[in-house]
Parts: structure tokens; C-alpha cells; sequence
């Protein structure tokens, strides 16, 4: 009869008893237990030795591995692990270089020792939402992907928002700020710090919130600036975040990485500890799509400088009329009230004749608005 499992060490013991009974025929024995006769004389030969005790399973770990990694390297995995505990094997290895004079492990190797001192965290979830089709820009500076994230609340109920600007070919991380409210002309600002620092974009993309939120041709104050600025403001389809994968993706990291590590009772501190992690972020963290080099490597500064946009820029054009745009929206042009949006309020318009009675609104060189009129007046 074959071995079975739940009574092995029952069965051996009765097949060495039987085999030690005089006048036992060994061959019809082992054919009784399903065994062959090299396996009999085995266990019979641990139960002479040792007993009961050597009947039991014997581990098959070998004494010795001599492939096995270093101990000097093992503790630069740790080392690295324990600076960087939000790291995986990939990253960790990519690091490695730097730490160690021994040839490179495996990433499957960097893991297994991460497993065995018990420094493997649980995988990501998968996302809920489909998988698209990604894509990159072929340069740095051609655009910036911005976002705010949901409100942090400090320990006196006051909510803070993290603002992040990225560089979409080289995922650098431009800025990021934890500002005290979610206004417009603090996003603005955001962008303008980062201008100033990097120069200008060719463009520059958002989703629909409030502070981009561009509705019946009626353009948001981030946008008007941008304009005035001579950058693109796209935006992506509205509740389809994969359109800005790439900072949905920097939100991941930080949360993981910051965000759920840390707390901290006011802005300040929030900043300081942002301003941080961006440094490691740029400069010491591999990247998956950057071949496992960190986003520093890849970018670089615009040749465009930011120059802060006149608010009371006019063109040449010939019998063009200025008109500035009132804090709710409007301008006062041939004795009415004309609507053309808050996102302009504070900037100079023109309004250029076309042909009788008929006017058109222009910012810049962008058309904003037709002005049509029963009689020249």
C-alpha cells in the first residue's frame, strides 16, 4: 500500500517492524506498502540508527549555498531599504551601484533578501478604471501636467492642498507646493513659481477643476494667464484622469511614499518635508519608464524665459478700441454692458472693427467674442 499522509510516520514505523520480524520476506513487504525495496532498506536503516525520530520528513535545504549573496551586500540592500522604505527591488537595485563594489544581484535577487528579513510590503491594488494607451512628449517643456490633490487636514481642522507640476517627457518633478486654499490665484501663483525657475512651456495640462474649469467659451483666470503668457492650456476629457496618468501616478507615489509616513501640524513643516522629498525625487529616485534613472537626467530648463505679461498690452491694429475688463467680467463698450468672462477681469481687451456694427473681441491675438450692433453708433 502506498504512503499516506496523514499517518506517514505511523506507516514507516509498522513497515520497520514488520521488516525486523524473523522469517519477514523484505520484497513482499515493500510490495505491500507500495514501496520499493531501495526505499525499505532506507528507512530501515534510519530507524536502526536513530529510532522513531528518524522516520520523520528531513529538511532539503541544503547545508550550504554558494551562490548565495554576500553578507556585505545584503546589508547594502537592507541599508538601502531602511533609507528608502517605500522602495522596491527594482529601484533598490538600480541604487545598488552606488553602494557596492560586488557585480549587480538580480532584481528577483534584491527581493528574495528583502524577504527574508521580512521587508516585503504587500502589492499595489490593481487600478478599478481600464488601461489606455500611454503616451509621451518628445522633449522636455513641450508640456506640464498639473493637478491638486484631495485636502490634507492639519491637527486644528484647517485644510492645506498639495499642488504638483510635471514635466510629461521627463516626469521632473517641477514644483511641488501645499498651499492654504484651492483660489485660482493660488494655483496661478504655483505655476508662476515654477516659470520663473524653469522657463515657459509650450503647454500646459490640467483637468476640469474649479481653478481650470474653462465652461461655454467663457476662459478661467488660469488660462487668460497662460494666454498672456503665449502658452497652451489643455485639458483633459472630464472624469478620465488617465488622460494626466503621469501625475495621477505622482500622487500614488507621494501618498505612499509621504504623505502616509508623515503629519505634521502646520504648512511650514508640510512644505519643508515636500520641498525633500521633490530633491530625492528628481535627483536620487529611479524611474520605471526612465530605463531606472531619476528624472533629472532627462530634463532640462526652457529656453524660454518667463517675462510677467503686461496687463495693458494693445495691439497695432487700426481702429482698434482698449477696453479693460471689470472685476465681474464685463466691459463698457458704445454705452453697454458687455459680458466676456471673470477669467479676464483685470486685463485690457480689444475690440476691432470688422464691418458696420459688427466688432470683434479679441485678447491678444486669441478671438474672444463678436460684438454685432443694429447701427454704428
Amino acid at each position: 500500500m502506498p504512503w499516506e499522509a496523514a499517518t506517514l510516520l505511523s506507516l514507516r514505523l509498522d513497515f520497520c517492524i514488520q521488516a525486523e520480524t524473523a522469517g519477514c520476506n523484505f520484497s513482499d513487504l515493500c510490495r505491500k506498502f507500495g514501496i520499493s525495496r531501495e526505499i525499505g532498506y532506507k528507512w530501515l536503516r534510519r530507524y536502526r540508527e536513530n529510532g522513531i525520530t528518524a522516520l520523520q520528513d528531513r529538511s532539503r535545504q541544503p547545508h550550504s549555498s554558494p551562490g548565495r549573496s554576500s553578507p556585505s551586500l545584503e546589508q547594502a540592500v537592507i541599508d538601502l531599504r531602511l533609507k528608502y522604505p517605500a522602495w522596491g527591488p527594482r529601484k533598490l537595485r538600480a541604487l545598488l551601484k552606488d553602494h557596492t563594489a560586488e557585480p549587480l544581484p538580480s532584481i528577483s535577487t534584491v527581493c528574495r533578501i528583502l524577504k527574508r528579513h521580512g521587508m516585503i510590503e504587500s502589492k499595489e491594488p490593481e487600478p478599478v478604471y481600464p488601461v489606455v494607451g500611454r503616451f509621451e512628449r518628445g522633449s522636455p517643456n513641450e508640456l506640464w501636467q498639473m493637478d491638486l490633490k484631495a485636502a490634507v487636514r492639519l491637527p486644528n481642522g484647517h485644510k492645506i492642498y498639495p499642488v504638483g507640476l510635471l514635466d510629461d517627457h521627463s516626469r521632473y518633478l517641477l514644483g511641488l507646493w501645499m498651499i492654504p486654499g484651492c483660489r485660482e490665484s493660488l494655483v496661478i501663483d504655483c505655476w508662476i513659481k515654477a516659470a520663473q525657475l524653469h522657463g515657459l512651456p509650450e503647454s500646459t495640462l490640467t483637468d476640469h477643476g474649479v481653478q481650470f474649469r474653462n465652461e461655454d467659451h467663457v476662459s478661467s483666470a488660469f488660462r487668460v494667464y497662460l494666454w498672456a503668457c503665449g502658452v497652451e492650456h489643455t485639458q483633459g476629457r472630464v472624469k478620465h484622469p488617465q488622460t494626466q496618468g503621469k501625475i495621477e501616478r505622482l500622487w500614488g507615489t507621494l501618498k505612499r511614499e509621504l504623505l502616509s509616513r508623515r503629519e505634521y501640524r502646520d504648512l511650514l513643516s508640510w512644505q519643508s518635508s515636500f520641498d525633500d522629498w521633490r530633491e530625492q525625487y528628481n535627483n536620487i529616485r529611479p524611474h520605471q519608464e526612465l530605463g531606472d534613472e531619476p528624472p533629472a537626467s532627462r530634463y532640462r530648463k526652457s529656453d524660454r524665459p518667463y517675462i510677467e505679461p503686461d496687463r495693458n498690452y494693445r495691439s497695432d491694429y487700426p481702429g482698434s478700441k482698449a477696453c479693460q475688463v471689470h472685476p465681474k467680467g464685463e466691459i463698457f463698450f458704445n454705452g453697454r454692458s458687455i459680458t466676456i468672462g471673470r477669467g479676464y477681469a483685470g486685463w485690457r481687451v480689444e475690440v476691432r472693427p470688422i464691418s458696420a456694427g459688427c466688432w470683434h473681441v479679441y485678447f491678444r491675438d486669441r478671438f474672444v467674442k463678436e460684438l454685432v450692433f443694429g447701427s454704428e453708433n
